[in-house]
């Protein structure tokens, strides 16, 4: 039955685009900090929607599960297979630029086109993707959307399902679904895109996309600025917003831990502002027209800020190349943190003015939980996404601190649902969050079963992922 099977892969993709040894694969089955080890019969990898559809053809006929993979960036598991009887489909050769309408202002892309790659078209096009992760150089669009990522410009252009108009997606019998429109405005009964964005590749598997593009700004302004808390820079963000109209595209908050775990692993780092603090904010603001005038009302705002002492100190980026030191600050904490051991990660939401007392709250526990542990707090202040990391501590073997994992995440977990927050704001479920999505999301898991089985009637996409 084996060796069937794969003969009839070759004939659909082609003996070469079969990865079978255990050196080939390994890339594809294991999660990037090392955490999650997967098992595949074998890697697949289709050029083609037809090739994808003529596999899951294959696939439902014969009841064999498959897992999609993008970039294999994700932090939940989701995008492994643990089955030595399944398969992975790699989307990485599906990478074309399909169309490209700067008068629409939209883009077609297959879906294993990494993040930076569409960046570069637009630069090249004086064209901006606002979708930006510090993963970028190694995810894919079609992982962006199964994941529905977020990243640092959700508060100004939104989430990657904000930035989709349409979708081309093959279904678990073969079936090819095009929602590939760029319409702006279609008002014809479910919005079945909406549907597979943030599916994890349970119910479909996305080949391509069509998505939003906006005009390049002129100007950006970049400065990096030192608080007190988290509550001091949310009062700060609200006096930018009351007080300027010119968009403000990022607001980053990070602790002092994360920039001396920057600082330390990370060689080149630098740290513009002399004075330490606890919290640091990395402000980004976007500019459609060269005006002197805006720069002079965020140098008025800065001022009102350290006047009213919603923060302590402020370096504004003078060239692209601070801008981008200052960026690295943000953008390089996970693999930093990495360096230091293992980490046990929380990506969670909470309605943004009880972010601050999320964090306190959280770091309680953890004293409590491990007291030596050092707590990896940053993220996206504007939309309540903090990712609230715990490092390994020195007095602790891998083994040891993983065991300490479940209790610290039930206690953290019980804080965010009484805050009416999320335990999952932009990584997904995959396997790691199934249990707590089945404790908070009972009645909500009962509708997503319904629709997977609905569109997966064999369960064949991606099983085990979301719930069981």
């Amino acid at each position: 039955m084996k060796n069937n099977i794969i003969k009839k892969i070759e004939e659909i993709i082609g003996k070469k685009n079969i990865l079978l040894s255990s050196e080939d694969k390994s890339k594809y089955l294991v999660e990037w900090r090392n955490r999650y080890i997967g098992k595949a019969q074998a890697i697949l990898r289709p050029k083609s929607t037809k090739e994808v559809s003529l596999l899951l053809k294959l696939f439902n006929k014969n009841n064999i599960s498959v897992t999609p993979q993008g970039g294999n960036t994700g932090l939940v598991g989701g995008q492994i297979t643990y089955n030595s009887k399944d398969f992975i489909v790699s989307l990485e050769r599906m990478k074309k630029l399909i169309s490209f309408n700067k008068i629409d202002q939209t883009m077609v892309v297959q879906s294993g086109m990494l993040l930076s790659e569409i960046h570069s078209v637009c630069e090249k096009n004086d064209m901006l993707f606002p979708l930006s992760l510090a993963s970028e150089g190694s995810c894919t669009i079609g992982g962006n959307l199964a994941t529905n990522a977020g990243g640092v410009g959700v508060l100004y252009y939104g989430n990657t399902r904000d930035l989709t108009l349409g979708l081309e997606v093959v279904l678990s019998d073969g079936s090819i679904i095009n929602l590939l429109k760029t319409l702006k405005k279609d008002n014809t009964g479910y919005s079945l895109k909406d549907l597979f964005v943030g599916s994890e590749g349970t119910l479909g598997i996305i080949t391509a996309a069509s998505l939003k593009i906006f005009p390049k700004p002129r100007e950006k302004f970049t400065f990096l600025a030192s608080s007190r808390s988290p509550k001091k820079s949310l009062e700060f963000l609200r006096m930018i917003q009351k007080n300027t109209s010119t968009p403000l595209t990022s607001f980053e908050i990070m602790n002092n831990n994360s920039i001396e775990t920057v600082l330390k692993n990370i060689n080149g780092a630098i740290l513009p502002i002399s004075e330490e603090a606890e919290w640091y904010i990395l402000i980004e603001f976007s500019s459609y027209e060269k005006n002197l005038d805006a720069i002079d009302k965020i140098n008025e705002i800065v001022n009102l800020g350290l006047e009213k002492k919603t923060i302590l100190n402020a370096v504004f980026a003078n060239s692209k190349k601070q801008s981008k030191q200052i960026w690295n600050l943000r953008e390089n904490i996970s693999e930093a943190q990495k360096k230091d051991g293992a980490s046990i990660k929380n990506d969670v939401s909470v309605p943004i003015f009880e972010v601050d007392e999320f964090i306190r709250k959280a770091d309680l526990i953890v004293s409590k939980e491990i007291p030596k542990a050092k707590k990896i707090t940053f993220g996206h202040l504007g939309d309540g996404n903090i990712h609230y990391n715990i490092s390994q501590p020195e007095n602790l073997s891998q083994d040891s601190f993983f065991k300490l994992e479940k209790p610290l995440r039930e206690k953290i977990l019980s804080l965010i649902v009484k805050m009416e927050g999320s335990f999952s704001a932009e990584h997904g479920i995959g396997i790691v969050r199934k249990k707590d999505a089945l404790k908070i999301k009972g009645d909500e898991i009962k509708i997503m079963k319904s629709i997977k089985k609905s569109l997966d009637p064999k369960n064949i996409l991606n099983p085990g992922k979301i719930f069981d």
